[in-house]
């Protein structure tokens, strides 16, 4: 088993911030991150143009000589700080004395009628699809969810020669209209999301407030969408619904931190009722409960690029002072300009939390033949049979109906089965418990997994 003084999990802008100051004090690092190029999902589409900025930190990573493997999956933590890696080939384990988790964050899934249908595709997916691959998710589009990155998509589509029908924004004119004011102390993104906003009435496309996706339409594929009136808190009022005639529906209600590798290192997590969602509980130098373990950028709470890359600025710090390559005295001048800069990009975060705050009424748009598990086909009739029986926590359903079990592990389904539940039990969703991932927590060849099995138990032998 080779060691390393410290392995940075994803190369976003997080893992990227965290390498570099690491590696800047002296630091041996390991960087791994299982896409092929540096950048994470804020990478553009290979020859197209990209962010300067990460351009150039990703240059600098590679110019200190920060050992980097791309193409590469953690698929396990184990021992607290014993690394599990593997490639389509090969696996290895590596013991570090610092770990920092930067594994970004996936688009909250949200079932509804008609969600597993071709043409449904999240935000985050259609940007990849166009940014990455250069490829229109639809003709004809939709796009329904909650926050900025709906207005990044609509401009997207529409420079790429899409229809787009209609924006479609869950939260109501007057919240945002009360919380906007905030939002003074950050001028640059407000003038970035206005230029967005008047690029796409200018096209004339509506931006609806205050509407929810109720089902998409079609069989072999889509062919339409329905949306509704909500409330505050996101929940579809009865009334006049608006059909669109559509080939692809966008949708994108926010992200959840993928907090996959640092529960299964251990680390303690908290719910987090804005974001509807678990997060690592954490330092202000980003270490988590388990010492010698750091979760930073939107792996940790999603906050944006700049505060991702500062929270890895942070990290790196703690893990130099940590390994003693900066003194007291210089870890505390540096750790407090560190912070003060992310606390300022943090307000960012906090407004736009109250601003477009998760709402419960997203998980009551299914009805009971809407597929809840699409790994194993659940539905969601078949897990509230299981409630109705008397299962009244996540781990009780998934024995019983196979809910959770498939390869994703519950991230597309465990996030609405909690809430399900919850509302059946009429308990807090902190109650009902949350599917706990185990190692591998990425789909790994079995040749590298039984070479991994075969060299761990070598090691045991001797």
């Amino acid at each position: 088993m080779n060691s390393v003084e410290c392995v940075v999990v994803g190369a976003g802008p997080a893992g990227l911030g965290a390498a570099l100051t690491a590696a800047r004090h002296g630091v041996r690092v390991l960087l791994v991150d299982e896409g092929l190029d540096l950048g994470g999902r804020a990478r553009g589409r290979p020859g197209a143009p990209g962010d300067p900025a990460g351009a150039a930190l990703a240059d600098d990573v590679r110019a200190l000589g920060v050992e980097i493997r791309l193409g590469t999956s953690v698929w396990g933590i184990f021992d607290q700080r014993v690394v599990a890696l593997a490639t389509a080939e090969a696996s290895d384990r590596v013991a570090a004395d610092a770990i920092v988790l930067a594994p970004g964050a996936y688009d909250r899934p949200v079932p509804f009628p008609g969600w597993t249908l071709p043409g449904v595709i999240t935000a985050g997916g259609a940007l990849e699809l166009m940014r990455v691959h250069g490829v229109l998710p639809g003709r004809r589009v939709l796009v329904a969810g909650s926050g900025p990155m709906l207005l990044t998509v609509a401009q997207d589509l529409l420079r790429g020669g899409a229809a787009v029908v209609a924006v479609c924004e869950a939260a109501p004119m007057r919240r945002l209209w009360r919380v906007a004011p905030r939002m003074l102390a950050h001028l640059d993104v407000v003038q970035q999301t206005y230029r967005r906003w008047r690029d796409i009435r200018d096209a004339g496309v509506p931006i609806l407030t205050g509407r929810v996706i109720r089902r998409a339409l079609g069989s072999a594929e889509v062919t339409g969408a329905v949306v509704a009136h909500c409330d505050e808190r996101w929940w579809p009022q009865a009334g006049e619904e608006e059909r669109f005639d559509v080939d692809a529906v966008v949708v994108g209600y926010g992200l959840l931190p993928s907090i996959e590798l640092s529960r299964v290192a251990g680390c303690e997590h908290r719910w987090e009722p804005t974001l509807g969602g678990y997060v690592p509980v954490r330092s202000r130098d980003m270490e988590s409960s388990v010492p010698g373990v750091y979760v930073v950028g939107d792996g940790a709470r999603v906050g944006g690029t700049a505060a991702a890359e500062a929270e890895g600025h942070v990290a790196g710090i703690a893990v130099a002072h940590r390994l003693g390559r900066l003194e007291e005295r210089d870890h505390s001048r540096e750790a407090s300009r560190a912070r003060g800069r992310l606390l300022h990009l943090s307000g960012v975060r906090r407004v736009l939390g109250d601003m477009y705050g998760f709402g419960a009424g997203l998980y009551a748009l299914a009805d009971e033949r809407t597929v809840l598990c699409r790994c194993e086909e659940v539905t969601l009739g078949e897990t509230l049979h299981a409630v109705r029986e008397g299962a009244a926590h996540v781990d009780e359903v998934k024995a019983w109906t196979r809910v959770g079990m498939g390869r994703c592990q519950g991230r597309m389904c465990g996030p609405a089965l909690a809430h399900l539940i919850a509302g059946a039990t009429r308990k807090a969703v902190t109650e009902v418990g949350a599917l706990m991932p185990r190692a591998p927590v990425r789909p790994v060849p079995m040749g590298a997994l039984a070479r991994d099995a075969s060299v761990a138990h070598s090691r045991e032998s001797r």
